[in-house]
């Protein structure tokens, strides 16, 4: 929950399209505000996403309405769009390690978006409270792996995520994952994407609108997740990277040979032509570490 120290958050109890009604704000970036709603006919509990970019919009004295300037409208309509592209993405998915999608709608001189309300904690909350071992081989196996099917899911519909860090990571009560925050993510076919970047996960390739992204984008950012969960913290930034890489080497203590360290190194490589191309080398890693954990010996094929 965050406090309202400028004025521009929507005021508790404010209803949207007659249906939703907010009640705390949970988070905010530059380009939105994140809030706890329920809905009015159940007071069933949801997500709603309020598109407001801070460096463009301004809230009305009604604490509803959100107006820009004119000499910035068409950027703030550019990034509208984009806003509005998550809302219209997420309807096409329907797979249980995805958040899912309520509704997406414009109003009051913006947009909002409305997702199912995950219970729980994201990846990179979970390590800062040192709360599981993110390293050991038993957790990564059971929250991972499904991390994984949710990629392959979303690859196969011709869609890459392009945010996946361990803050866009939900992991529930009971140990179930949930891949948030579409922000970011298009269909990979297009010729042109926009410029998104997260320092230490993002790829070499999403540091241009016209490099060509695909499935090895993700794997790459899902690598350094890996070594997150491994060394404490993500892998240096890939542009430095690109003159002096300083990145450290993983280490697993195990009964036998493991797997897990060169995949992840080859997760990382800096040029997409030598990175792994496959998710499937790295579910069968996390499954051999899993086993060896259990003092098993794995059968290693990659699927």
């Amino acid at each position: 929950m965050i406090v309202d120290t400028s004025g521009n958050l929507l005021a508790r109890n404010t209803k949207l399209r007659n249906t939703y009604q907010i009640r705390s704000a949970l988070s905010r970036s530059e380009l939105a505000i994140v809030y706890t709603a329920r809905l009015l006919d159940n007071r069933e509990k949801v997500i709603v996403k309020e598109f407001f970019p801070n460096a463009l919009a301004l809230r009305g004295t009604d604490r509803k309405t959100v107006t820009c300037s004119a000499t910035m409208q068409y950027k703030y309509v550019e990034f509208m769009h984009y806003f509005l592209r998550e809302g219209q993405m997420l309807k096409e998915l329907s797979h249980p390690g995805i958040v899912g999608y309520i509704d997406h709608f414009e109003e009051n001189g913006t947009a909002y978006l409305v997702m199912e309300y995950c219970a729980g904690k994201t990846l990179d909350r979970m390590m800062q409270e040192e709360a599981v071992p993110t390293s050991d081989p038993a957790f990564l196996y059971q929250t991972l792996l499904p991390l994984i099917d949710a990629l392959e899911y979303i690859h196969n519909k011709g869609i890459i995520h392009r945010d996946i860090k361990p803050g866009n990571i939900m992991i529930g009560e009971h140990g179930n994952i949930k891949l948030i925050d579409f922000g970011s993510a298009v269909h990979f076919e297009g010729k042109e994407h926009p410029i998104f970047t997260t320092a230490g996960y993002s790829p070499l390739e999403f540091y241009s609108n016209r490099s060509r992204q695909g499935p090895v984008s993700d794997i790459y950012s899902l690598a350094a997740t890996l070594y997150y969960c491994q060394k404490g913290s993500p892998p240096p930034d890939v542009p430095g990277r690109l003159f002096a890489d300083r990145t450290e080497r993983i280490r697993i203590e195990n009964a036998g040979i493991s797997l897990l360290p060169y995949v992840i190194r080859r997760g990382l490589e800096v040029q997409a032509t030598k990175r792994c191309r496959s998710l499937r080398w790295f579910k069968a890693a996390l499954r051999a570490e899993y086993w060896i954990k259990k003092g098993k010996r794995p059968t290693l094929t990659v699927r």
